[in-house]
Order: structure tokens, then sequence, then C-alpha cells
């Protein structure tokens, strides 16, 4: 209201510097209450003036301020925009906390799109740059407050506890809980999330109830989804899985009924999928198993897209751009002209020749998985795991063999952290007589038991399942329990002699004719 008055008082006297001061004041408000399009309109407004004025101050603020109200409407890219020309005038201003300011925020979107290393060097870099700053000032303190906090953040999210401990503790020191009440619970809510990783998760939930008691007193629902979160993620891991999907579920009626960004959201539906498979409800296992590829679909896309330009376009890693110029002399030129018709005519053989034999390992997979696919029968073709000729005598590896038939079942080995520790504290064994029933019964190693497992799976839901075949490799490796793209490829290879990029292919022309 005072700003609206403000700005009519300056239009009266029709002084620019007043009318541009108090428009920014109203997008301020805007923004602070949430009505970021109306903000966005005020600040394009205060934009032309100050670009009247040249004044390169209210233009770094004008633009920072508009890429916060885009970033807050999920329009990263428009935001990254918005920053760019924020950092264009800050440097003009050459005030380190203005500098700092939109690096920070720049660092943010890295954060939310999973360029974690980058957004660590860029916040580490700022904090430096405060580090040249003499004097102590509320602005420098914030900014610090925030890398800070942001570092301990971004260290939990590579699951380094350590480094994050360290940061954390600082923002701490320097965020009182009476004067600054959101630095201090943010920086808890990190230090509930530290503990969680060094699987202390009786603490983490202790103090994730602390930080629920004081959102819920300042009736701030918004803020309840990281304590809920982890909250179920600490319950999952002790085994209590009806309150983790209760608080779970928690998380995803905040997000729908605040329209809540959440960046955790698909690691919700993931543990959410797991808590029902562990207590039988396996319709509403495939339900949030369904929502998690959906999600994870759109944001890996989203996610490289949008890093590729930040990569490029801020100064942090320099791009080669060009390396030398081709010689353009006619005689070389000849040579290397006939060198490659050569090459590429044995390289068209050598194609075909690998084209055919690709087909017929393809047709050949197709009869194995067919096969696979008979729950009853347990025909396990050479090809992908091999038939056990030792018969069972033993009775304690009698009945760890229809122990693992049953972890086969409920499909436990398309866990991450799916280990031999893991498997036989399932199993209430000891690591070393499952690896040794494993090895004899089985006739291979745990690793290659695991691998296969996973390989099968793959085979046959890739065959079935369209929409799996339209995810990123990425995507369905971890589906199927691979942290990394490249490890899957690998033993995919291994295992069919193809790589899975191939196969899918195949699978889709098959389709398509």
């Amino acid at each position: 209201m005072y700003a609206e008055k403000s700005y009519q008082l300056a239009k009266e006297e029709n002084n620019l510097e007043k009318k541009a001061l108090a428009k920014y004041s109203i997008a301020h408000a805007n923004y602070t209450i949430a009505a970021y399009t109306l903000s966005i309109e005020n600040l394009n407004d205060v934009i032309k003036i100050a670009e009247e004025l040249n004044d390169n101050i209210l233009l770094f603020r004008s633009h920072n301020l508009k890429g916060n109200n885009l970033c807050d409407l999920n329009k990263n890219s428009e935001g990254f925009e918005a920053y760019k020309e924020a950092r264009k005038y800050a440097r003009l201003t050459k005030n380190p906390i203005h500098i700092s300011t939109v690096n920070i925020n720049i660092a943010l979107i890295k954060k939310v799109h999973k360029d974690y290393q980058e957004s660590i060097n860029i916040l580490l870099e700022n904090l430096k740059l405060l580090g040249t700053l003499d004097t102590e000032s509320r602005e420098k303190t914030y900014n610090k407050r925030i890398i800070l906090s942001q570092l301990a953040d971004t260290y939990l999210r590579i699951s380094q506890p350590k480094k994050a401990d360290y940061y954390n503790d600082l923002a701490l020191e320097i965020s009182p809980k009476k004067q600054f009440p959101n630095a201090y619970y943010w920086a808890l809510s990190n230090k509930s999330i530290i503990h969680y990783q060094n699987k202390n998760y009786k603490q983490s939930i202790d103090i994730c109830k602390q930080i629920e008691t004081y959102y819920l007193s300042t009736n701030e629902l918004p803020n309840l989804t990281t304590p809920y979160f982890y909250i179920g993620k600490n319950s999952y891991e002790l085994k209590e899985f009806h309150q983790a999907i209760k608080y779970l579920e928690k998380v995803i009626t905040i997000s729908d009924e605040f329209k809540l960004d959440f960046s955790e959201e698909k690691e919700v539906y993931k543990y959410l999928q797991w808590s029902n498979s562990e207590i039988g409800n396996h319709k509403k296992a495939t339900e949030y198993s369904k929502k998690f590829y959906e999600l994870d679909k759109i944001n890996d896309s989203l996610d490289i897209s949008l890093n590729n330009r930040i990569h490029k376009e801020h100064d942090i890693i320099p791009l080669q751009e060009e390396i030398d110029s081709l010689d353009k002399n006619t005689k070389y030129l000849y040579i290397i002209s006939t060198i490659l018709i050569i090459f590429l005519i044995g390289f068209f053989i050598w194609f075909k020749q690998k084209q055919q034999r690709n087909k017929k390992r393809f047709q050949e997979l197709l009869v194995t998985i067919e096969k696979l696919e008979q729950p009853k029968e347990k025909i396990i073709p050479e090809v992908v795991v091999k038939e056990t000729s030792n018969t069972v005598t033993d009775e304690n590896a009698l009945q760890i063999l229809k122990d693992l038939e049953k972890f086969e079942a409920k499909e436990l080995y398309l866990r991450q952290d799916c280990t031999l520790s893991y498997v036989a504290k399932k199993l209430k064994t000891n690591t070393s007589y499952l690896s040794n029933v494993i090895n004899t019964y089985k006739e291979k190693s745990f690793k290659t038991y695991l691998s296969e497992l996973r390989i099968n799976a793959a085979l046959i839901q890739l065959k079935n399942d369209p929409k799996l075949r339209s995810y990123t490799i990425k995507a369905i490796a971890e589906e199927f329990g691979f942290k990394r793209s490249e490890t899957f490829s690998r033993a995919f290879k291994a295992q069919t002699d193809m790589y899975p990029s191939y196969y899918i292919k195949s699978l889709q022309n098959q389709k398509d004719t």
C-alpha cells in the first residue's frame, strides 16, 4: 500500500528515480506474497526506467528479482537468462556482494538440476570472494549464511556428510535461533540429513520432529516437506514401513496442495514403492513405480538441457571452441580421400556382417526371454544363467536356496543397496556362508548372480513395456539396481553380447514392422 502511494506521488512529481524505486518496492512486495507474474510485469517497467537512468545497481536488483520470480514459477531456463543480465550489471557495480548474490542463484539452479560439483565450485568461489571484503556487513553475513547452508545441502546430495557437517556448523554459528529462525531451522534440517547419512536414524527423526513442531507453530506447512520426507526415509531404514508410508504420503499431499516443486519428489515415490512392497501392497507399489518413471523421464531431459547451457554460458569452465584449422593442400586431400574411401568400403562390409550377427543374436535372445517368462518351469538358458549340476544335501544350504527363491520373487535384487551383506541379513545368515552356498550350488559368484538377476529382469520388462523403452539408459539402469549406466551397459553386454541401446532399438524395430 505504501509503495503504491509512493509511486503515485513520484508519478505526479514526474521523478523517474523515485518512480523506479517505488515500482521496485511494489514488485518486491508482489514477490513476497507469491504474485510472481505481477511482480515480473512491474520489474519490466522498472528495468525500462533504470535503463534510462543508467542505474546499474537497480538494473542488477531488478533482473535478479526477475530471475527469482521465474525460478519460483519453475521457469528455470528463463530464470537463468534473467540472472545472466543481473550478473552483467553486478559486475559493472564492482561490488562483491552483488556479484556473489547472482552467482549464488546460478549455483542453486545447478544444484536443482543435479550438477552438484559445479554448484559447489561456484559456491566456494563466491565464499572466497566475500572473504576479500575487510568489513563485516548485514549483506555479507546474509550471503555467507546462504553459501554455507547451500554448500552443506549440496555436499549431502553427493553423500559427503563429513564436509556437509563442517559447512553446516559454520552456518549454525552465524544463524542464532531467535534472530534468524528460518536460517537456523534450514541448518537444523541439514543436520537431520547428516544424521541420516551417518545411519543415526533415531537422532535424525528426533531433529525432524523439532523442525515439525516449529513449522506447525508458525503455520508454514510447505516447509514440512523435508522433515516429513526424512522421517519417512529414516522409518524405512528402521523397518517401520507403515510410518514411512504415512509421512511420505504427507509429503505428496503438501506438495500437491501448495503446488510445490519438491526436488526429492521422485525419491518419495521410490520409497513409497519400496515400503508398499515390504508390507505386501503390490498394487500401490506398482502405482508409485509408474509415477517414479514419469518424473524420472521429465527430469532427466530438463537437467541435461539446462545444465549444458549453464555450463557453457557461466564462466566456471571455459570452453574450447576450436583447435586447429585443416590443411587445404590438394595433394594431401587427395591422399586422405583415397584412404578414406578404402576405409569406408571395409567398414561397410564389416558393419553388414556385424548387423547380421546381431540380428541372429537378438532372435536367440527372444527365445531365451520366452523361457525366462515361464514362472514355474525354471528353464534357465545357458546364455543368461547356467544350470547347477550339484545336488543339495546340506539342510542349511537347502534353506538358504529356498530363501533365495523368496528373495528373487520379491525382486529385492533391484534395490541399489543390495549387497552380499544386505542379502545375508535378509536371509538371517552370514556373508561367508551365503557366498559359499551361491558359489557351490549356483556355480557363480554373488556379484555374477546379482547381475544376472537384474539383467534378466531388464530383458523381460524392456520387451513388454514400450514406455520403459523410451527412458534414458541411466534411468533404466537405476530402475534395475545399477547406480551407473556404464556398469549396467557392461553387465548387459557381457550377458547378452549386445548393448542395451541395440536391444531396445531392435525391440522397437520389431514392433514397427
